[in-house]
C-alpha cells in the first residue's frame, strides 16, 4: 500500500516514485536525447544523452538512480519527499537548461526523461506535505500546468514578443509601419471625387448622436454618459470606415458588426422556437441545425454560394442574366459567415433559453404585463449572459475566419487573411505577429466589454427549490413569422448543400453541366489518402484533448491548490483566441531551438489538442457538478488513491461527457482550417487545406467531391458515436443502480 503523508513526518513505506524513475532511466539509456532534424521519431545510438552531453547524462543518471532506489528504502516520508523535490528539480532544470543553451531540438528520450523527473517532483511535493494532495494529483498539477504554459501561454507570448522584438532588439518600428500601412487602414481615396474622410467623420458624429439619444431614453446618469458616447462614436466610425474606407481593420470590424448581431439574433429565434413552438417539426428540424457547424468546414458555405450567386450562378446568371461580382466582398463574406455561425449561436442560446424560469413570466403575466413588456423586463435580462456569450463567440469566429474571406473577399483586406499573406506571401513573420497581436487585442477588448455589460448582476433562476409553471407559447403571429425565418434559412442551407452534392457530379459547373463521376475517381488517388491522414491526426488529437481536458477538469473542479484559477483560465485561453493567431503563434514558437516541431505532424496534433481541449474541460466540469462528492470520499475512505478513484468511479459515470468531448474534438479536427493552414508540410497536408487549394485553383468539382465525402463521413461518425454514447450512458446508469 502506498502511504501519502503522516502527521509527524515519520511514516515509512515504498514511494511510487520508482515508476517515473524507470521511465526516466529508459529515456536516458535507450532513446535519443536530442535530434538532428525535424523528425521526432529519430532513433540513433550516438544521440543518447551519454554521447551528446556526458556530464549531463551522468548527472541525470545518478539523480534518477538515487531517487528510484530511495523509493524502495524505509525512509521517513517527509525526508524522502524533500529529496525528490530537490534532486528532481535539479535534474529537470539541468536537462531543460542544456536544451535551451545548446538550442538542440528535444528527442523522445528527453521528453520521457524530463516528464519522469517532473512527476517525481510532484510526488515529492505530496510526500513532503508542501502540497496537501496525493502523489497522483500533485504530479498531474505539474504536468498539466507545464503543458498549458508550453503550448498555450508561451506561443501567445511569442506573438506579442515578435511584434516588438526584431533582430535582437526592442523596437516599435514594425508595429508603427503595419498600423500605418494602407493594407491595415485606409480612409481617403485620391481617385474619387469625394472626401471619404469627411463622410466617415460625419457618420462618426451620427453614431455619437445615436448614443446620446439612447442615453436620454435610458435615463441620464453620469456613469452611462461616456460609455454610450464612446460606443456610439466607435460604432459610427466602424460603419463609415467599413463602407467608405479600406484596409484590414475597418473591413474586419465592419464584417463582425454585421455578422455577430444577425447570427446571434437568428440563434435566439431558433432557441425560442425550439422551446415554445407548437409545431413538432420545428424541434426536429432544429436538431439537424445543431449538427451543421460540426460536420461542415467553415468555408464550405462560401464555396457553395458561388454556385448560386457567383458570376455563373444559377440565380445571378441563369435566372437573372447578370454577370455580377456583388458576392465578392463584404456582402458575400457576411452571408457565408451568417450561414456558418448561426448554428453556433443557437447551440449557446439553447441552454440559456432552457434555463429560464416559467414562474417569473407567469408572475409578470399575473400582474397584467403585456407579453412584450414581460419579454423586455423579465426574459431579456435573464438571456443577457447567453446573448453576450453567443455575441462574443460569433465575433471571435468572424474575426478569425480565414476560408470565407479568402474565397469571397474580392479586393478587400481582412485581418485573418493578412496574417496568412504576411507570413506566407511576404515572408515577414514580424508583420504577421503584429496582425496577430491586433486580432488578440480586439478579442480581449470585446471580452472586457462583455464583462462590463453583464457587470455583477445575478442571473440565477435555478435554486433547487420546487418550481412550476409552463412557458406560455409564442403569440401565433410571432410564431408564424419566426417559422417563416426558419424555413427561409433552412431552404437556403438545403440549396447550398445540394449545390455541393450536384457540383461534384458535373463536369464544369455553369459551363459544362454534363454528368460525370471523374471527380470521385480522381479523389480516390488524390484526396482519400489525405482524408485518411487527416482522420488519423484528428483521432490522435481527440484522444489527447479528451484525456488532458478530463484531467484538468478534475483538478480545477475537485482539488484545491495554489494557481487553480490560473490553470483553468490558461486551459480556456486557446478557445477564446482566434485560430489564426494560434496558428501564427505555433509557427513562431516552435520553428527553432529546443522546441522545434514545425514540419511534422506532431505540431498539427498539438495545435488541434489545445484548440479543442477547452470543450472537453467544460463538458467534464459540467458532468462533475452532477456527481456527488460522497462517491469519491467513500473511495478515499477505502484508501484508494486518486488514480483509482478516477479509473473506477468517475470515468464510468462520465462516459457520455467524455465521448461527447472526443466527438467534438475529432470533428473539429477534421474541419479545422484557420489554426492549421500555417502548419501543414509535405506529407502532412490536411483535407480542408487541400479542398481550399482546389477551390482557389478553380477545380470546383473536385472540391465538391471532397466536401461531400467529408460531410457524409462525419455525419455517419457522429450518429454512430452518439448512439454508442446513449447506450454506454444507459449501461453506466444500470450499473450505478445495481
Amino acid at each position: 500500500m502506498t502511504l501519502t503523508r503522516s502527521t509527524g513526518g515519520l511514516a515509512r513505506g515504498r514511494s511510487p516514485a520508482w515508476i517515473p524513475g524507470l521511465v526516466t532511466l529508459a529515456g536516458l539509456l535507450a532513446l535519443p536525447w536530442a535530434r538532428t532534424d525535424r523528425s521526432l521519431l529519430e532513433f540513433s545510438t550516438p544521440l543518447l544523452v551519454l554521447n551528446q552531453a556526458p556530464t549531463l547524462g551522468i548527472l541525470l543518471f545518478t539523480i534518477t538512480s538515487a531517487l528510484a532506489l530511495a523509493s524502495f528504502l524505509n525512509l521517513p516520508l517527509v525526508l524522502r519527499g524533500y529529496g525528490l523535490v530537490g534532486l528532481g528539480s535539479l535534474g529537470f532544470l539541468g536537462g531543460v537548461g542544456w536544451l535551451v543553451a545548446t538550442s538542440s531540438p528535444f528527442g523522445v528520450g528527453a521528453l520521457l526523461a524530463l516528464s519522469g523527473l517532473l512527476v517525481m517532483v510532484g510526488i515529492g511535493l505530496s510526500e513532503s506535505g508542501i502540497i496537501q494532495n496525493d502523489p497522483f494529483v500533485t504530479g498531474s498539477i505539474l504536468v498539466c500546468s507545464l503543458f498549458v504554459l508550453l503550448f498555450i501561454v508561451y506561443p501567445l507570448f511569442t506573438v506579442l514578443r515578435e511584434s516588438v522584438w526584431i533582430k535582437g532588439q526592442f523596437t516599435l518600428a514594425k508595429l508603427q509601419g503595419v498600423l500605418g500601412s494602407p493594407l491595415f487602414i485606409s480612409i481617403e481615396n485620391p481617385y474619387t471625387g469625394r472626401s471619404e474622410r469627411l463622410i466617415v467623420l460625419a457618420l462618426t458624429g451620427v453614431g455619437a448622436l445615436v448614443g446620446v439619444w439612447l442615453l436620454a431614453r435610458a435615463g441620464f446618469r453620469w456613469s452611462r454618459v461616456m460609455s454610450r458616447l464612446v460606443a456610439g462614436t466607435v460604432l459610427g466610425w466602424i460603419v463609415g470606415a467599413g463602407i467608405f474606407g479600406a484596409g484590414a481593420l475597418p473591413t474586419s470590424l465592419y464584417l463582425a458588426l454585421i455578422v455577430a448581431p444577425v447570427a446571434t439574433g437568428l440563434g435566439l429565434v431558433f432557441a425560442l422556437l425550439e422551446q415554445r413552438s407548437r409545431a413538432a417539426w420545428v424541434r426536429r428540424s432544429l436538431s439537424v441545425v445543431s449538427l451543421l457547424p460540426l460536420i461542415t468546414p467553415p468555408f464550405v458555405f462560401a464555396f457553395a454560394l458561388t454556385y448560386w450567386l457567383g458570376r455563373r450562378g444559377i440565380i445571378t446568371y441563369d435566372l437573372l442574366g447578370l454577370n455580377t461580382n456583388f458576392l465578392f466582398g463584404v456582402t458575400g463574406v457576411a452571408i457565408a459567415q451568417v450561414l456558418a455561425f448561426t448554428p453556433v449561436a443557437f447551440l449557446i442560446l439553447r441552454g440559456s433559453v432552457q434555463g429560464l424560469s416559467a414562474t417569473l413570466e407567469e408572475a409578470s403575466a399575473t400582474l397584467r404585463a403585456s407579453p412584450w413588456h414581460t419579454f423586455y423586463s423579465v426574459t431579456w435580462p435573464l438571456l443577457r449572459p447567453g446573448m453576450a456569450a453567443a455575441f462574443l463567440l460569433t465575433i471571435i469566429e468572424s474575426l478569425a475566419d480565414f476560408g470565407n474571406p479568402m474565397l469571397l473577399g474580392g479586393d478587400r483586406n481582412f485581418l485573418a487573411t493578412e496574417v496568412f499573406l504576411a507570413l506566407t506571401g511576404r515572408y515577414d513573420p514580424n508583420e504577421a505577429a503584429v496582425y496577430g497581436t491586433v486580432l488578440l487585442a480586439l478579442v480581449l477588448t470585446v471580452f472586457g466589454l462583455q464583462k462590463l455589460w453583464l457587470g455583477n448582476t445575478s442571473f440565477v433562476t435555478v435554486t433547487g427549490k420546487p418550481g412550476g409553471g409552463n412557458f406560455s407559447p409564442l403569440p401565433l403571429w410571432l410564431e408564424r413569422s419566426l417559422q417563416g425565418i426558419l424555413l427561409l434559412w433552412g431552404l437556403s442551407v438545403v440549396l447550398l448543400y445540394f449545390s455541393i452534392f450536384f457540383g461534384s457530379f458535373v463536369d464544369i459547373w455553369g459551363i459544362k453541366n454534363t454528368f460525370t463521376a471523374k471527380h470521385y475517381a480522381e479523389l480516390t488517388t488524390l484526396g482519400l489518402p489525405v482524408l485518411f491522414k487527416t482522420a488519423q491526426l484528428a483521432l490522435l488529437s481527440a484522444f489527447i484533448a479528451t484525456s488532458v481536458g478530463f484531467l484538468i477538469a478534475y483538478l480545477v473542479a475537485r482539488q484545491n491548490f495554489f494557481g487553480r484559477g490560473l490553470l483553468e483560465v490558461g486551459s480556456m485561453l486557446s478557445f477564446a483566441t482566434p485560430g489564426t493567431v494560434m496558428g501564427v503563434a505555433y509557427i513562431l514558437a516552435f520553428n527553432t531551438g529546443p522546441w522545434l516541431l514545425t514540419g511534422t505532424g506532431i505540431i498539427i496534433v498539438l495545435a488541434l489538442v489545445f484548440r479543442n481541449m477547452p470543450a472537453a474541460v467544460r463538458g467534464v466540469i459540467s458532468g462533475l457538478s452532477q456527481i456527488d462528492k460522497s462517491l469519491e470520499e467513500a473511495s478515499t475512505m477505502l484508501r484508494a488513491p486518486s488514480s483509482t478513484t478516477l479509473r473506477r468511479v468517475l470515468i464510468p459515470l462520465l462516459i457520455p461527457q467524455l465521448l461527447a468531448g472526443a466527438v467534438f474534438a475529432f470533428v473539429r479536427g477534421m474541419t479545422a482550417i484557420s489554426q492549421v493552414i500555417f502548419l501543414i508540410s509535405p506529407g502532412n497536408t490536411l483535407a480542408t487545406v487541400l479542398m481550399l487549394r482546389w477551390i482557389e485553383q478553380g477545380d470546383l468539382g473536385r472540391g465538391s467531391a471532397m466536401a461531400t465525402v467529408m460531410i457524409l463521413s462525419l455525419l455517419l461518425v457522429i450518429l454512430l458515436l452518439f448512439a454508442l454514447s446513449r447506450r454506454l450512458g444507459r449501461a453506466s446508469s444500470m450499473e450505478g443502480m445495481v
